[in-house]
């Protein structure tokens, strides 16, 4: 399960990512469960309503903003649609869709068996997100999309329905595909073709990002990333929406093909577009290529392309920081704090401009070598004059600006001072250490080498939760004895003797009719 929790101010809207666990206790003792109201009370009405009276700022006359409108696409029983109105404060009108009748009934059971709050405030619809966004074309200030599986066929119609500035909050469930093991199917979904390199969960986001700026610029609007987030077992992702003819030229800029070597771990991006000014004007151009030969200059190798995928920042800086200083201030409500913390402290010690990231421990079994200590290799690349950090994505990734010229020269350095067995001529790590090293790499200890959260030994890498943690079925699959990996011996033993006792009843009511004498 996923949930975003919303945190309304006077003057903006910021939206963290947060699990979907609550306290039942909480959840009780905040708000009694009484009936359901026909009228939310006069003094509540008029704290989420737009002041009359403009107010001037910076020589700009405004009125304050009105309480954001949020659209949960796909609800199922409401769960997160009522978090929404309990919990975030200021916030106007939810509104939560589905398509299965069931489905929508249970929601609004759950809205009058939560009170007053969520009676005058969420309102439940059987209806197809899909009609429903494009026939209410930038009604609402959020749109939150999490569907079972991929995204992509809500994404036309999704970012028609945000208002300009607003935010659109969408999750991707299918992992397989955009990681690269049916790469056909991710270009046929979401218009980019996926590698399998250890980047691959960083470049599912880049990917998804990528598929929603294709679909904005059909209507002249185009995104910016606020926070993306791969975890657990699906990748989420935060972007604003505006409109703009002229802003969204700067598309190609933001887009770039991956080469990856077969050989070793060497990648290389190709921008798919370029500008250049002249006086006041600016052209835009096709990008220069190729990028790399044929063959990989470090293994001779042979290279494999990718995407389109967003090669832009992913994330917000500025604003992860603010989130994260505002979570911690109000850490007691949080009862996930020390998930959201870590995944924010990660976040916002990552390289924005450094697209993708290499793997320690895959670039010492391309030589095969030992391996060095993270913070020794990171002092090796910041001696070099590099910048390097990790990612949210993966422990062991590294993020750098330094060339793989460079990265293989600090590799060849270790090697000479830790031997490898000798390999075969054609292997790529042989290839590699035939060749001697332009830099000389300094091992000393860097200041920079561990980042702030790591001197101070904040956790940043949880484990699960619990055992069996990840995605369950899909609703309406029946439980087998080949789904003991994801739910548990126990669970689907449990399961397996119900549908047998079920069975059985089944089977002894057709046994009684077949032996009932024919009536007359």
């Amino acid at each position: 399960m996923r949930h975003c929790c919303l945190k309304g101010t006077k003057n903006n809207v910021s939206v963290s990512e947060v699990d979907d666990t609550l306290n039942d206790s909480d959840m009780n003792t905040e708000k009694s469960n009484e009936a359901c109201e026909g009228h939310a009370e006069k003094s509540q009405d008029d704290t989420c309503t737009t002041s009359e009276e403009p107010v001037k700022t910076g020589g700009k006359v405004r009125g304050d903003l009105k309480p954001p409108r949020v659209l949960e696409a796909l609800s199922a029983s409401g769960l997160r649609a009522l978090r929404y109105a309990r919990e975030v404060e200021g916030i106007g009108q939810v509104v939560a869709l589905d398509n299965d009748k069931g489905a929508v009934e249970a929601c609004q059971r759950n809205i009058k068996f939560n009170g007053s709050v969520a009676c005058s405030k969420v309102e439940s619809h059987l209806a197809d997100a899909r009609v429903y966004m494009l026939t209410n074309p930038k009604e609402f200030d959020v749109v939150d999309l999490d569907p079972y599986g991929s995204p992509s066929v809500f994404l036309d119609s999704a970012v028609q329905s945000v208002v300009d500035g607003g935010m659109l909050m969408c999750t991707a469930t299918d992992m397989a595909v955009l990681c690269g093991a049916n790469g056909e199917v991710c270009y046929s979904k979401y218009g980019s073709y996926p590698l399998r390199g250890k980047y691959c969960h960083e470049m599912a986001l880049r990917i998804l990002l990528a598929c929603i700026e294709s679909h904005a610029n059909r209507y002249k609007r185009y995104i910016v990333p606020v926070l993306s987030v791969q975890m657990d077992f699906y990748v989420r992702v935060f972007v604003r929406i505006y409109t703009s003819a002229s802003a969204m030229k700067n598309t190609p800029l933001k887009l770039s093909y991956v080469y990856q070597c077969t050989g070793c771990d060497a990648f290389h991006l190709q921008p798919i577009g370029r500008t250049v000014s002249k006086n006041t004007s600016v052209r835009y151009l096709p990008g220069f290529a190729p990028v790399v030969p044929q063959e990989c200059s470090h293994c001779q190798k042979k290279f494999n392309m990718g995407g389109p995928i967003w090669s832009a920042p992913i994330h917000d800086q500025e604003w992860v920081t603010n989130i994260l200083s505002d979570v911690k201030s109000m850490k007691d409500r949080y009862p996930a704090y020390d998930r959201i913390s870590a995944v924010l402290t990660t976040i916002s010690e990552e390289l924005p401009d450094v697209p993708l990231f290499l793997s320690l421990h895959n670039l010492c079994a391309t030589l095969k070598c030992t391996s060095p200590s993270a913070v020794i290799f990171r002092s090796a690349v910041i001696n070099a004059g590099y910048r390097i950090s990790g990612t949210h994505v993966n422990p062991l990734g590294l993020k750098s600006d330094a060339p793989m010229e460079v990265i293989w020269d600090i590799m060849r350095c270790w090697v000479k001072n830790h031997p490898v067995k000798a390999q075969p001529a054609d292997q790529p790590g042989s290839v590699i250490l035939a060749k001697e090293p332009v830099l000389q790499a300094n091992f000393a200890r860097a200041v920079a080498s561990l980042s702030k959260a790591q001197a101070k030994k904040v956790a940043r890498f949880l484990p699960n939760p619990e055992r069996h943690w990840g995605p369950k079925l899909r609703a309406g699959r029946q439980i087998t004895s080949k789904h003991i990996s994801l739910l548990g011996e126990e669970k689907v033993n449990g399961c397996l003797s119900h549908q047998d006792s079920e069975l059985d009843a089944k089977r002894q009511k057709i046994e009684k009719l077949e032996d009932a004498p024919a009536e007359s």
